[in-house]
């Protein structure tokens, strides 16, 4: 420690006493104390702002996927109404219904069953060469 010396001031002498500044040894520790706290003050509200910034974030992604969640759930609804209606029972009733009939919204279409069915078969190309100009009759008579 510094050795600190006291003067005598005379009463009787015209001149101001001297100002001096005296060193303090713990100044050092006083300012790196107060640069400390500042700095871990900084940290402090640092990590406040980070946190705040990833529970802001969290939320905005949650709500994202509940978002998601819910356009799925209504994406496999519409893709089971879509099931439902390209289904055959559900077009064999719309197209054998009379046209007076409404089903499901729909007007019947009434077709009527086949009583038979034929099938064709396909030509060959040795065929081909014979069917330039001949003109096919219908079997109705036209």
């Amino acid at each position: 420690m510094a050795e600190q010396r006291l003067r005598k001031v005379e009463a009787g002498s015209h001149r101001a006493p001297t100002l001096k500044i005296v060193s303090d040894s713990k100044s050092w520790i006083r300012s790196a104390t107060a640069i400390l706290v500042i700095l871990i003050a900084i940290g402090f509200f640092g990590k406040v702002f980070v946190s705040a910034l990833v529970v802001q974030r969290q939320a905005k992604i949650d709500k994202i996927t509940q978002t998601i969640s819910e356009l799925d759930a209504i994406n496999r609804s519409l893709l089971f109404e879509i099931t439902k209606l390209e289904s055959t029972e559900r077009i064999y009733k719309i197209a054998l219904a009379d046209t007076s009939e409404e089903i499901g919204g729909i007007q019947g279409l009434g077709m009527v069953t086949a009583d038979h069915t034929e099938f064709l078969q396909p030509l060959s190309s040795s065929n081909f060469s014979t069917w330039d100009n001949r003109v096919i009759a219908l079997e109705s008579g036209e």
